[in-house]
Parts: structure tokens; C-alpha cells; sequence
């Protein structure tokens, strides 16, 4: 196998794996599910592009290559006239090994031991331009390839089948000279859409679950039995790792028009919980709430599937404030919280129209840590002052009051908040609360050990404030202009007294909250980001 550098190489053909065998005129029965199954991986050669070859080229007039990288191939794989892998209306996208010409291994291309045929490859770069196909035997182009399309490929049990695949490039041909039509190999957009699930018993107890992923578009199969990664990171304390897929974006729909088809199984998962009998959720998706759930690579919104869950609500921890141990609670080691005493904060806001963002930040936002502290419910509380600028004039300003159990859990014991009109004059203190006081119950700021799907009650103040996060992303990514930030963490905030609204945070390990989002009816309209750390003397 070569390496893909800054151009195209070619690497002559290999007939060890395929052989001029025809098609099968029967289908063969449907693999048996016992059988052991055979990685396979696929090796793109491209040829006509060495240069001992130029007499060659000449003489079969092969077309040029243009310099770009392969990224990805689309293919079509049968057994007889049973579609194994994509089919003629939607092809099966495989991505390629970084900085290689081989397809990666996943799950779809593990297979039973059989005699198997491509019938179908184009190769495309990471922007979805078409650069070279396998050619049809029956095309001009099949003529010069030693394995045409369709090749066969026989597994056989214990090998580990890496077979080569001749293309040649598109150059400025046209398609059907290889065989193929426009619309064969007219790019396929995907968009990356992630699961998550949880599984309430009986006692409404809820965990992240253990389950599977099946998606099929009109009956054919594209993901089957894709499973979540769960364990246990610490006694008692599990987690489980979203299912993420890449779906086609298919124009021949409308845009609300539901054609992608899911189902998602709960699986056992032994000394978690137990299973009394089988559970499945099913559902469909159109290109418009692919949309919805996607924000770039960086900013993927989970599908979230309830498993004996009367509602959302239901999914929402009240934190334990009974049962957490504050033996020092000043001390916040939180690596999500920042500032520490001794820095200032400076945060600049926008609020966006129609997505755009405007020529001057609607305001300013400072938050600092201050040496006061505040004693509620028996606890010493830090005080964090944040205090919002509009044109000048301070129009809000507020003590928020944390602590920090023993498990690193940062708690919300309350604020007191002040507010101005635009020449600074006091209106009210709308938004003050204290746990404790008329029923009003602490939350958690950040959890401790966050968990991908992890629900919780950032305070509790029945029918007045009863705002909750939920822990999206541990792994993100976030680019500003102070610096980039790697695994970040990213919650979902809700008021739920704000119909259609909620925030995306995002809290750097060893900074704290670095970017804040509002949407509302899904549309991003206000971005809060840190510009500035300030050094109090």
C-alpha cells in the first residue's frame, strides 16, 4: 500500500484477491448470523499515472489526474442480485485511512466467508468532487482496467482480504464512458447525526442506557446493530458514549419529508439494570431536522431517546443536597469553574440578525470572583460578581453564591441580581433567590464527574426558577481569538419558562466558561464569548 501525499499515485494492480469470475445467476441464501464474519478494507489503486507508463497513456489515451486527495469512495457491493452494502440509488460512503488509499474498517464491511461483487466505486475528495471511477466492463473505459466492474472478491474464512481496486481518473470525460450515468455518481452530502438514550426504572431511577442503532432509507439497511460504548467510571457512577452515523442528505426529498427510518433497541446491561422484557424505540428523520441537529462538526445537538420514561421532565435530577459533604467548600477545584481571586473575566456579547452578526457587540459582560463569602443552609459560599455594560451604562449586576462539595460538585446556593434601566436608574431585583427561603432548593453549577446525557436541576424554585443542564460533549473543540480549547466541556441549558429557547455553554478544563449560544425556535441568536482575563493587582 503507498501513502496519498500531494498528488495522485499509482500502484499497479493486484489480481490476488479478484478474479474474472461472472455473476452468479441465483442469489445465494442470506449469511448466517453465526458465521464468523471477515473484515474487509478495500486498496484504491489508481492507475495511468506513473511515469514509466507514458506510452501507455498515450496509446489508450488515459485520462490526466488532477491534484487533489482522495478522501472518501462510494460503492456498491452484492452477493448474486442481493445488495450486501448500498444500493444503486444510494451507495454505501466509506471513508478512507488518514494519509492512506485503503478504507477504513467498520462494522458494515465485516461479512460472512462468500464470493461477493463490487459493482460499483467512485472516489470523491474531502469536498465531495468526483475524481475517479472503477470502470464498467461493458463501458470504453472497462477495456483498459484488468478488473472492471463487476469484481469479485471471495472471503475466505481466517484471512484478512485487502483487496486492490483499479479507478482511473474522471479528468474532463464524461461519466458514461465508464459506464455510469450522471446521477450514479452525483456526490452524496452526510451529515453526522448522533443517539443518546436513557433507561428510567421502575423507582424512576434513570442511567445512561446500553443500546443499539438499526437505520435503513426505503427498507434497505445502511446501519445495523450499531452499538453504544458504556462502563463505569467510578462505584456506582456509569456513562455511555453517544451512536453517531453519517446519514445521506438526499435532495429527492422534500425538505420535511421523513425518509430516513431508525430503531433503537435497549440492550441488558448486567449489574446496571436488568430487563424484564424487550424495549424499541422507533422514529423517523427528514433533511430539515438533520438540519436542526447540526451546527458544524464542532456542534452536534444528540437525538435523545427515554426508555420507560413517562417524560423529559422525569429525566431531570434534583441533586442531593442532603447527602453531599462540604468539608471545605470555599475551595473550588472544579476544573470547568473559573476565575480564580485575582482574575477578571471579559466576556464581549452580539446579538445576531437574520444569523448575522452585527458591526458592534451589544454588550459587555465582566465576571469576577470576589473575597466575600455568604453562609446558606449551614454553608460558606464563595460570592462570584458578573456584571453586564450596555453602551456604558451597567444594566445588570449580580452576586451568584457556589459551593463545592466533596465530590467536586459546584453548587448554586443562589444570587442576589440588581437591575437598571439604560440610564443606570434600579428597577428591580427580578431573578434573586436564595436556597432555603420560600422552598427554593440548591442545584448543581457543574457536576463533578459530568456524563454525556446527564440531567440536572440547576435550582429549584417551584414555578419561578427551575432551570436545568444537560452534559452534551466532553471531547469539544473551540476556536476563539484568545486562543483554541480542547476538551471542552458542553451543556444544554434550559428555562423552561422559555418556550423554544435554550443555551449552549461551553467550559474550557483549567479556564471555565469560554462561549455562550442562545437559540430560539432553533435559530442561533445571541453569542456570548471570553476576550479578555484580566490581572487585578
Amino acid at each position: 500500500m503507498k501513502n496519498f501525499q500531494s498528488g495522485l499515485v499509482c500502484v499497479f494492480i493486484s489480481a490476488l484477491f479478484f478474479s474474472a469470475c461472472s455473476k452468479d445467476e441465483n442469489d445465494p441464501p442470506a449469511p448466517n448470523e453465526t458465521q464468523e464474519l471477515i473484515d474487509l478494507s478495500l486498496n484504491i489503486n489508481i492507475l495511468g499515472l506513473e511515469s514509466n507508463t507514458d506510452s501507455r497513456q498515450q496509446e489508450n489515451e488515459l485520462p490526466d489526474c488532477i491534484e487533489a486527495s482522495p478522501y472518501y469512495i462510494e460503492i456498491v457491493m452484492k452477493q448474486g442480485d442481493r445488495d450486501v452494502v448500498g444500493t444503486a440509488d444510494i451507495p454505501f460512503r466509506l471513508d478512507l485511512a488518514p494519509g492512506e488509499m485503503f478504507t477504513k474498517y467498520i462494522p458494515e464491511m465485516a461479512m460472512p466467508p462468500g464470493l461477493y461483487f463490487l459493482d460499483h466505486c467512485a472516489v470523491y475528495d474531502a469536498a465531495g468532487t468526483l475524481l475517479c471511477l472503477a470502470p464498467k466492463s461493458d463501458s470504453p473505459m472497462g477495456a483498459m482496467s484488468d478488473a472492471p466492474m463487476p469484481m469479485s472478491i471471495n472471503l475466505r474464512a481466517g484471512s484478512k482480504p485487502f483487496p486492490d481496486v483499479p479507478v482511473f481518473c474522471v479528468d474532463n470525460r464524461e461519466v458514461n464512458e465508464f459506464g455510469y450515468v450522471f446521477f450514479d455518481v452525483e456526490p452524496t452530502i452526510v451529515r453526522n447525526f448522533c443517539f443518546f438514550a436513557n433507561y428510567c426504572d421502575e423507582n424512576g431511577r434513570h442511567f445512561p442506557a446500553r443500546y443499539s442503532v438499526d437505520i435503513s432509507i426505503d427498507g434497505n439497511v445502511i446501519y445495523s446493530a450499531v452499538e453504544s460504548n458504556n462502563g463505569e467510571y467510578d462505584t456506582d457512577k456509569y456513562f455511555a458514549d453517544p451512536v453517531c452515523v453519517d446519514l445521506p442528505d438526499l435532495s429527492q426529498y422534500d425538505d420535511d419529508e421523513e425518509y430516513i427510518d431508525y430503531t433503537i433497541t435497549l440492550l441488558p446491561w448486567k449489574g446496571v439494570y436488568d430487563l424484564d422484557e424487550e424495549m424499541v424505540i422507533t422514529g423517523s428523520l427528514s433533511r430539515e431536522e438533520i438540519e436542526e441537529h447540526f451546527d458544524g462538526e464542532e456542534n452536534i445537538e444528540y437525538e435523545h431517546i427515554f426508555f420507560n420514561c413517562d417524560s423529559e421532565e422525569e429525566n431531570i435530577s434534583l441533586p442531593d443536597f442532603g447527602s453531599a459533604q462540604f468539608s471545605n467548600p470555599t475551595n473550588i477545584s472544579n476544573p470547568y469553574y473559573g476565575p480564580d481571586q485575582g482574575y477578571i473575566y471579559e466576556y464581549t456579547g452580539f446579538e445576531l440578525e437574520d444569523g448575522e452578526y452585527p458591526e458592534e457587540p451589544s454588550e459587555v459582560i465582566f465576571v469576577e470572583r470576589k473575597t466575600e463569602t455568604r453562609e446558606i443552609l449551614g454553608i460558606e459560599t464563595i460570592t462570584q460578581r458578573d456584571y453586564v455594560i450596555e453602551d456604558g451604562v451597567i444594566i445588570e449586576d449580580t452576586d451568584d453564591w457556589l459551593a463545592q462539595d466533596d465530590d467536586g460538585n459546584l453548587w448554586y446556593m443562589g444570587e442576589d441580581s440588581k437591575n437598571y434601566d439604560e440610564d443606570g436608574n434600579f428597577i428591580d431585583n427580578e431573578g434573586s433567590w436564595e436556597a432555603g427561603v420560600d422552598g427554593a432548593l440548591p442545584g448543581y453549577w457543574l457536576p463533578g464527574n459530568p456524563v454525556i446525557g446527564q440531567r440536572y436541576y440547576q435550582e429549584f424554585y417551584e414555578g419561578e426558577a427551575e432551570d436545568w443542564g444537560e452534559v452534551i460533549a466532553l471531547d469539544g473543540t473551540v476556536e476563539l481569538e484568545i486562543g483554541t480549547f480542547e476538551n471542552v466541556l458542553v451543556t444544554k441549558d434550559v428555562n423552561p419558562f422559555e418556550e423554544g429557547a435554550y443555551e449552549l455553554k461551553y467550559y474550557a478544563p483549567g479556564t471555565g466558561l469560554i462561549k455562550e449560544e442562545k437559540y430560539e425556535d432553533g435559530e442561533l441568536v445571541e453569542i456570548v464569548y471570553l476576550t479578555g482575563i484580566i490581572v487585578i493587582d
